[in-house]
């Protein structure tokens, strides 16, 4: 598959926890984590607070999310805590990423080149690659 039509997908700790799938999308404005991960992270849907954002799909259908969370997020030098809107959808992500982490962090997301690029504490330029393994091809075959 040709690198800018692939997600970007990595692997970061969320709470302690090494979570990969984790989506990230510029043209997202919130971070989504589906409510089957709270158990994950030792959550319930108790832990959640209240939030009144309404939530539109590509197909213009709304929903009321379940609440909201903070959670501490890890990626190399940065960690943030990032609030993230609780769904009960069914998303073939672990976690959703958007513009309100990336821009928090300072990072530039490129899908064409599968990486994220951001200044670090030392005033360097820290770049991190996507994960790739989920786009890996076994290959098998078959004596005759």
């Amino acid at each position: 598959m040709k690198a800018h039509l692939k997600p970007l997908l990595l692997t970061l700790m969320i709470k302690g926890h090494k979570v990969n799938k984790v989506l990230v999308n510029g043209g997202v404005v919130i971070n989504i984590l589906p409510r089957t991960m709270l158990k994950r992270f030792g959550k319930i849907l108790v832990d959640l607070k209240p939030h009144n954002i309404l939530i539109s799909d590509y197909a213009g259908k709304s929903s009321q999310p379940e609440g909201m969370i903070l959670l501490d997020v890890e990626k190399g030098t940065v960690k943030r805590t990032t609030m993230f809107i609780v769904t009960p959808s069914k998303a073939n992500f672990n976690v959703l990423l958007g513009r309100e982490w990336i821009h928090g962090v300072g990072a530039v997301s490129s899908n064409v080149h599968q990486k994220i690029f951001f200044c670090n504490d030392d005033e360097g330029l820290e770049v991190l690659d996507a994960d790739q393994k989920e786009y890996e091809v076994g290959m098998y075959f078959a004596d005759q």
